[in-house]
């Protein structure tokens, strides 16, 4: 490459990275000896030059280490340049590729970041493209935010074509969309966003096309599958949907500088003090009708405790004789079951056990019921027959029950148009069923939001959406709740809305069956 001199003062070395708006060098200050970054840019009309120039109006305000600073800006043979501080350090994106970041780092980035946007805020200027890539992270762990190029003063009456968004569409604030002009918040739920990516190793948002990525904003809620602690607090209340209920500045900094963790709590233990007796439990029931072999699952609950048995500071460990055998006999003065171990019975430990089972009860227009639930209380006593000493230690162990689910058919009718629901609503005249697609969570349960069903306006057609107002459109109901991650407990599987010009339908194919994918609704239970 040709070493040049511009303006009669900066003496090109050599490339340093180019995109579409032109190419960034490394150059030296032939006056003072510094090197610089030097941006040269490809200008074809008076806005695109007014922008750059703003640029350099808006990055001359700010006065922070955490923002790159702009030094000065040139014109010569109509190319226009700017100069600016050179940082020879990674982005953020660049540390991201090699997996999500230690949560430690994600949040010291975090706070940097911040200070970036705290200046620049108190500045009047809105970033409006806060992402991994225009966040470079030094060596002594500060960061520098870059690229100031479509900020936008409070006071600046904006240089964009009218109705256009600027910014990256993944990390863009869903007021945005709607019209609202750029404000602090936009910039914090932009820092909500990158944080997620760097935790979690994947954009929040971020979809096949600008169409999906854009509802994702405005309709879906992030998961987060790694993240605990105050970051997730931090990132969750970043990437809240109201603008006016989302995190301030100076909340995130109160939040992210409290380096309090919780002890992590050992598992609950039940200590029974006789080191003579012992407690027994009898395995939960499972009591769901059966559904076929496409659907099991095992919902069993599996064991949640453990019981210690201590005695004098020590841990006893009862053995039990293999010929020891239980039988429940009436008691003639309390009415309740008594366990005898059978032989001798001056000196056999005895075991109470009491257990109550809730009528089984379904919900109105649910496929599966669930079982009743269990209740096993256990009291050790010293001798048949005896009365349980004041301090007995008595243990309940309460299964939970099988979640109650509903069927989610596709229906089509004579015309074609497709409609996906349960049995939770009536389906509209016309319809007949073509398969089911999996099952939906009945009740709310954690993890699932309301999947509801939507008569598109001035159409025949019908769509599912994750959307409370349907998306604009009329709402028909609530179809079941629709799983946001793939649950650990039961066999699911992906499943998607899908278009065919203007007719939307919902599909287990990540292909749409060929047809254009909108977006994923999320996970349904179904091998």
């Amino acid at each position: 490459m040709e070493s040049k001199l511009v303006a009669g003062r900066y003496r090109t070395l050599r490339e340093l990275g180019r995109g579409g708006m032109g190419v960034v060098w490394l150059a030296e200050d032939q006056v003072i000896g510094r090197r610089v970054a030097l941006k040269e840019l490809r200008t074809s009309s008076r806005t695109e030059l007014d922008r750059v120039l703003r640029e350099a109006r808006t990055a001359g305000k700010l006065n922070s280490p955490a923002v790159v600073t702009v030094h000065d800006v040139l014109s010569e043979h109509g190319t226009t340049y700017l100069v600016m501080e050179l940082v020879e350090a990674p982005t953020l994106a660049d540390l991201m590729r090699n997996g999500p970041l230690p949560a430690p780092r994600v949040e010291a980035i975090g706070l940097e970041v911040l200070k970036a946007l705290e200046t620049a805020h108190a500045a009047g200027v809105i970033h409006r493209d806060v992402k991994p890539s225009n966040i470079m992270v030094l060596p002594d762990g500060g960061v520098k935010l870059a690229d100031f190029g479509i900020a936008r003063a409070l006071d600046d009456p904006g240089l964009t074509v009218t109705g256009g968004v600027m910014g990256s569409p993944g990390y863009m604030a869903p007021e945005l969309f709607d019209g609202r002009p750029p404000s602090p918040a936009a910039d914090l739920w932009a820092l909500g966003a990158t944080l997620f990516h760097a935790a979690e190793g994947r954009s929040p948002f971020q979809r096949d096309t600008t169409a999906a990525t854009m509802h994702a904003i405005m309709y879906e809620e992030p998961v987060l599958d790694r993240t605990t602690g105050p970051l997730a607090g931090v990132v969750m209340g970043l990437l809240t949907q109201s603008a006016d209920a989302r995190l301030t500045a100076a909340q995130v900094r109160a939040r992210l500088t409290d380096r309090t963790r919780a002890v992590p709590r050992e598992p609950d233990t039940v200590i029974i003090e006789t080191p003579t007796s012992f407690v027994t439990t009898a395995p939960p029931s499972d009591t769901r009708p059966g559904w076929g072999d496409a659907w099991e699952a095992d919902e069993r609950p599996g064991p949640k405790r453990r019981i210690a048995l201590l005695a004098g500071g020590a841990v006893v460990v009862t053995a039990i004789a293999l010929t020891a055998v239980f039988v429940l006999l009436p008691d003639p003065e309390s009415g309740r079951a008594s366990g005898v171990q059978g032989g001798p019975s001056s000196s056999a430990a005895t075991t109470t056990a009491t257990t109550t089972d809730a009528p089984s009860s379904a919900a109105p227009g649910s496929s599966t019921t669930a079982s009743s639930s269990t209740t096993t209380t256990a009291t050790t006593t010293t001798s048949q027959g005896a009365a349980p000493p004041p301090n007995a230690p008595t243990t309940t162990t309460t299964t939970k029950p099988p979640r109650e689910t509903t069927v989610f058919t596709r229906f089509r009718n004579a015309e074609g148009w497709h409609y996906s629901g349960s049995t939770l609503l009536d389906v509209p005249a016309g319809y007949t069923a073509e398969g089911p697609l999996g099952r939906l969570a009945a009740n709310p349960e954690p993890g699932t939001r309301p999947l509801y069903s939507c008569k598109i306006n001035n159409s025949a057609d019908r769509m599912s959406s994750v959307s409370p107002n349907c998306e604009s459109q009329q709402v028909y109901g609530v179809v079941g709740h629709i799983f946001t991650a793939k649950p650990a407990d039961t066999p699911a599987q992906e499943i998607y809305r899908c278009n065919l010009g203007g007719h939307h339908f919902e599909s287990l194919s990540p292909s749409c069956e060929g047809k254009t994918v909108e977006f994923r609704l999320g996970w349904v239970i179904g091998s």
